[in-house]
């Protein structure tokens, strides 16, 4: 297949003295977005008593489709079965994160119509002017 005769090109110019062929890129940009769904994820997770679930889920959603450009793209390259594997389990962990984004939104809605943060945060603020 594609991936046996792009090995056998490398090991071809391996022995040949030849450089090594360059990559696309796609590494880098799936690197990229495994990087930004490495800080979304937290920040949905967060976002229920932060506040931070709105940018989580920017974060998250452009993860999302930049999977499925990539994707795309990384087909037309003829990329390697390793990159299109990793852009897969990043669409679906982006899929995944985008239902949490979801849930985190509806649980903060359900929250706000409770004192439960006016609660929580003075709390909070009691605690750091007894600490300081």
């Amino acid at each position: 297949g594609l991936k046996r005769d792009m090995m056998s090109d490398k090991v071809d110019a391996l022995f040949a003295g030849e450089p090594p062929i360059p990559s696309s890129g796609a590494d880098d940009r799936v690197a990229t977005i495994r990087g930004v769904l490495k800080v979304a994820i937290p920040l949905v997770i967060l976002g229920i008593p932060c506040w931070t679930s709105v940018p989580g889920a920017v974060l998250t959603l452009w993860a999302w489709l930049a999977t499925d450009a990539q994707m795309s793209r990384s087909e037309a390259e003829n990329a390697s079965d390793d990159v299109i594997q990793s852009l897969v389990r990043l669409r679906r962990l982006s899929t995944y994160a985008l239902g949490l984004c979801v849930v985190t939104l509806i649980i903060q809605i359900i929250l706000l119509s409770t004192t439960l943060y006016e609660r929580f945060w003075s709390s909070v603020i009691v605690a750091i002017d007894a600490f300081i």
